[in-house]
């Protein structure tokens, strides 16, 4: 029995775009419409269907190339949001921090934690930045403009929470890689 060519590619751009985080059955459909167009258009202008097969993948691209162009195009609003958000709790999590009533060092270093694994959790493809964005603003904040940190405190202390959201956000990554591998379409 002889395989389908356009059902093999679109299976493969399908577990392709699932692992970049990616699911539209609705895009899908349009992509076989447009190759199953293509396919129709080789044969009227002569071919056989294995050649009108071939050439309409052709013309369309490789699997990964088409899967980076979707994902340019539909990942970067969400990508921007969740860079915005740990910008935002970053931010948050400064302020709290830097109340004179607050002195609870734990909770800081958790929420920092919890946050960065969070947003790379739910998609974001840059656990280094989300690591920064969360973590910068309470030793830039307490060190540079309150100059609360002597010469030591200065260096380990930034160095300490960046470790800290840095090891949050490759976690919420690993999983995030890890549950799109284990649940992607066969």
């Amino acid at each position: 029995m002889k395989t389908n060519p356009i059902k093999t590619y679109l299976r493969a751009l399908e577990s392709d775009l699932w692992m970049r985080g990616l699911t539209d059955p609705e895009a899908l459909a349009e992509i076989e419409s447009h190759l199953l167009e293509a396919v129709e258009r080789g044969q009227a202008r002569g071919l056989n269907l294995e050649e009108s097969e071939q050439q309409a993948l052709e013309r369309f691209g490789p699997v990964k190339t088409v899967a980076t162009a979707f994902e340019k195009e539909r990942q970067a609003p969400m990508q921007k949001i969740l860079l915005t958000i740990g910008i935002l709790a970053g931010l948050f999590i400064a302020y709290v921090d830097s109340r004179p009533t607050w002195d609870d060092t734990g909770i800081t270093v958790g929420t920092m934690l919890l946050t960065s694994g969070l947003l790379t959790l739910l998609g974001y493809r840059r656990p280094w930045l989300i690591a920064l964005t969360v973590g910068l603003w309470t030793p830039l904040y307490e060190g540079v403009i309150l100059g609360k940190f002597n010469f030591p405190d200065m260096v380990l202390i930034p160095l300490v929470i960046l470790l800290v959201c840095m090891v949050g956000a490759y976690a919420g990554w690993v999983v995030n890689q890890a549950v799109r591998k284990t649940l992607r379409p066969a």
